[in-house]
């Protein structure tokens, strides 16, 4: 019963209280959308029928922009709305769908849930990678809303827990189990992993990864100048971008950047954060190390310290790919320090050098496919990397090879979305698929 999954969340909350008002208190990114995640949502005021696309944070939003546009084109007078779990999200969701509802997705609790449901009226709901929540599940459940994850992936932990709720709430494990519930696996390993939640196999299939098909394989020339002019880059500047970088990454491309200098003296630094409340701590690190920098956001206009020596800390949203088009080598961040890793494809597709570090956990069948076709390298700590980066920046054939390959595997692995799409399309003539 939804009551057995309440009481968990809210004894964890009495438990952890001290900790979330603390956090409530002194972080704006905490506080954001909290009214709508306690239930004061948007109310729907069409009568189109309708999708509710679910994406937790900045990478899945980004993931659903193919399934967004091929849902227009298919379904033209269904109406699509969006949500998310965080602000970056939000920001991402009302930078690309401007023109549709978008909004923070409630907490999982089971009265804001049935609340949610009924303020929106979605006919379906399609949930981008694992946000599988089981409070909604239920209430989606006991609506009859069928229920679509796309681009799946599941880890082996998240089957024990989820396992684990099944145990505990029988409510849950009928509702992941509804006819009404399709699951489309990004590979078969995570099909695999569906399955041994109990779900009917006809109900899992594998329909390949979609952010492969939301990938730019090139960004406009004209983008591109504009770009350079803002960063001042000159034609014979190497750019060195850290994507998605996390605490303790940004200090290590820092002595990187300076090694290299010595070398490389038209080489150039970009740093973009996986999170921008950091860019001050980032930029005490910067000046500390003896490095002039300048934040993205007052570069217009303004003349860059000290030229080439400075560090250009990036600290707006929604840039960081048509940045990568600038970068002769990136690293992507949360890989050397954090567990996870980020999106190795998004400079992949540009045809850029890749380089990250031992932990890509959430991006393990990308980063074989990136190294087994010599897109990418694979380094495990500073000394490393700092090889890897000379390599690339004064080997211009080899940089040129390594971001061929590295977009080949993007262009090989397209075709999820439409894949996803067929499900949809069967589901809603009453097929089995």
């Amino acid at each position: 019963m939804p009551a057995v999954i309440d009481s968990f969340y809210l004894s964890a909350a009495t438990l952890g209280a001290p900790y979330i008002v603390a956090k409530l208190l002194a972080s704006e990114r905490f506080r954001s959308g909290l009214t709508q995640k306690l239930g004061w949502l948007p109310e729907r005021r069409g009568t189109a029928p309708c999708f509710w696309i679910h994406a937790a944070s900045v990478g899945e939003m980004l993931t659903s922009r193919p399934l967004v546009k091929a849902l227009e084109e298919i379904f033209p007078n269904w109406e699509i709305i969006l949500s998310t779990n965080t602000d970056t999200g939000l920001s991402v969701a009302r930078k690309n769908f401007g023109d549709k509802l978008s909004f923070y997705f409630p907490f999982d609790l089971s009265w804001l849930d049935r609340k949610a449901l009924t303020l929106l009226r979605p006919s379906y709901i399609i949930l981008i990678e694992l946000e599988i929540w089981p409070n909604f599940f239920v209430a989606a459940h006991e609506r009859r809303i069928p229920v679509v994850v796309v681009n799946g992936r599941i880890s082996g932990t998240s089957v024990k827990v989820l396992k684990a709720i099944t145990c505990l709430s029988s409510s849950f494990k009928k509702a992941i189990n509804s006819e009404e519930t399709f699951y489309c696996a990004r590979t078969q390993a995570d099909a695999t992993r569906f399955l041994e939640l109990g779900i009917a196999e006809e109900r899992v299939l594998v329909t390949g990864n979609i952010k492969y098909d939301g990938l730019p394989i090139e960004v406009s020339p004209e983008e591109k100048e504009r770009l350079s002019q803002i960063f001042k880059i000159r034609p014979d500047d190497l750019v060195l971008v850290g994507g998605s970088t996390h605490p303790g990454e940004e200090e290590i491309l820092l002595r990187v950047f300076k090694a290299l200098k010595v070398e490389l003296p038209t080489l150039r630094l970009v740093l973009v954060p996986r999170h921008i409340e950091r860019v001050q701590d980032i930029e005490e690190k910067v000046l500390a190390v003896g490095l002039p920098c300048i934040r993205r956001s007052k570069l217009a206009g303004q003349v860059i310290p000290s030229g080439r020596e400075s560090v250009i800390i990036v600290d707006t949203v929604g840039e960081l790919q048509h940045i990568y088009s600038l970068a002769h080598c990136v690293f992507v961040g949360k890989s050397l320090k954090g567990i996870g890793g980020q999106n190795i494809m998004e400079p992949a597709g540009l045809a850029r050098p890749v380089v990250f570090g031992p932990h890509v956990e959430n991006f393990l069948e990308e980063a074989h496919l990136l190294l087994e076709s010599g897109g990418a390298r694979k380094v495990n700590d500073e000394e490393e990397l700092l090889k890897a980066v000379r390599d690339i920046l004064t080997n211009r054939r080899l940089a040129e090879t390594m971001g061929k390959c590295a977009r080949e595997v993007v262009l090989k692995n397209r075709g999820a979305t439409l894949r996803s799409i067929e499900v949809l399309k069967r589901l809603l003539k009453g097929e089995k698929t």
